[in-house]
């Protein structure tokens, strides 16, 4: 079956998306959370053409799949950081100064919680908590855990990944 196509998503998208879509009953609104994760997990995030594509199969306004993913916050609706760091605002790394950790962290980065950096190599974003309260506070970048930081070492970490990509790029 061929899904219905917009003009900003290219032949080889196309295909992985009626791929995708092609496994899913288009009358079952029921299905649209394990379609928006699929579909997220082979792009990366949910952008405007493929909320588009999911409205049309399943007959759901874009505006209304949009508000649904935008309440939830396991889809991310921007193209994600190359690294994403979360930073604990759990109770304890709370009371450890995670707060003021985050607004220095985004006069860093220059970005707002929840935003890539226009380079696309941070993103930066919040934990509820990250399980390690012992250790506060808390960040993770990707999937690394980094206990006891503070201002100073987050700027130190972000540094040592921007030298990274550098040499990598060069």
């Amino acid at each position: 079956m061929e899904i219905y196509k917009t003009d900003d998503i290219d032949v080889r998208e196309n295909n992985k998306i009626d791929a995708i879509l092609n496994k899913y009953d288009s009358t079952q609104k029921s299905e649209l959370a394990k379609i928006l994760l699929e579909l997220q997990e082979e792009f990366g995030y949910i952008k405007e053409s493929i909320i588009k594509r999911i409205s049309k199969f399943l007959n759901i306004s874009a505006t209304e799949i949009y508000g649904y993913a935008s309440f939830y916050s396991i889809y991310n609706l921007q193209k994600p950081g190359r690294y994403i760091i979360k930073i604990c605002k759990g109770t304890a790394c709370h009371i450890k100064g995670a707060s003021r950790m985050i607004k220095d962290i985004e006069g860093y980065l220059n970005v707002k919680l929840g935003d890539t950096t226009p380079d696309g190599l941070f993103k930066l974003d919040t934990a509820s908590c990250l399980g390690v309260c012992s250790l506060a506070p808390v960040i993770t970048i990707n999937d690394k855990t980094y206990t006891r930081v503070n201002t100073k070492i987050v700027k130190s970490l972000i540094d040592e990944l921007k030298d990274k990509e550098r040499v990598e790029n060069n």
